[in-house]
């Protein structure tokens, strides 16, 4: 598929994360390029053993999750890409399908994949991702995510998903300023533009939990059950404003003395 690209963000190094950086690459079929997004002043010696597949852009001096993707995607040319974290896989059939429903419907936004989550540390199997857009009566068209249920639901995978880069770009990016509910946020303001989002159901893509130093573990680690509530009703007023609005800042920011 030439005109999608995959990219990786990735603000930690060392050889084992090294390690599953190549094994994350080495599933991605070879037609496809793959960028790798860092922040900006990291030594090239933490990057020695990448695969010579990468490319590798540093166009950021932020660190977030969101801040590396935004980088990368204002530099691709490719109609589509995907996100990839360097601890998961894509699965074998994923890329396949997409380009078949790619051209199956052409008017859909974004192309999320059914996602196999298990534990990092032991392999366990935890549960299936993406699902809930397949179930009976959960959105007004089965297969698709839209406003309405994601006013109710926001357990949603959005890494290795596809996204058309126009859409991306028309609607904005993530927000950093959001932490813990970025994804969640975008999804309503893609939904509330009208752009189609629609899971295809084949399991495409293999989702880790539970490594240390991961964003999920990091949230779990030093956020308060409160303070998670406060960034998903955050996520339900904001998602409203196009990132290239101003905004002041404090909205973004929990205050424990509000509780």
């Amino acid at each position: 598929m030439k005109e999608l690209v995959v990219i990786i963000p990735m603000n930690e190094f060392g050889k084992e994360n090294i390690e599953l950086l190549n094994n994350a690459v080495a599933s991605v079929p070879n037609d496809i390029n793959v960028l790798l997004s860092i922040p900006k002043g990291i030594d090239g010696k933490e990057l020695n053993g990448i695969s010579d597949r990468l490319g590798v852009v540093s166009e950021t001096d932020g660190t977030s999750f969101a801040e590396l993707v935004n980088a990368a995607v204002d530099k691709i040319d490719e109609k589509w890409f995907s996100i990839l974290e360097f601890d998961d896989t894509y699965t074998p059939i994923w890329f396949d399908n997409v380009e078949k429903y790619i051209g199956y419907m052409p008017e859909v936004s974004v192309f999320m994949p059914l996602e196999d989550i298990t534990d990092f540390n032991n392999g366990n199997y935890i549960n299936f991702g993406n699902e809930e857009a397949w179930a009976s009566s959960f959105s007004n068209d089965i297969g698709y995510l839209d406003n309405d249920c994601l006013q109710n639901y926001f357990d949603f995978y959005l890494t290795g998903s596809i996204f058309n880069t126009s859409d991306w770009r028309e609607v904005g990016g993530l927000k950093p300023m959001i932490k813990i509910s970025f994804w969640y946020e975008w999804l309503l303001r893609m939904t509330n533009k009208g752009k189609k989002i629609y899971v295809i159901p084949k399991v495409g893509y293999n989702h880790k939990l539970g490594r240390k130093g991961s964003l999920v573990e990091i949230y779990k680690e030093t956020t308060t059950q409160d303070e998670t509530q406060f960034y998903f009703d955050l996520a339900k007023r904001e998602y409203l404003f196009h990132p290239s609005v101003k905004r002041e800042p404090s909205k973004f920011e929990y205050k424990k003395d509000a509780e």
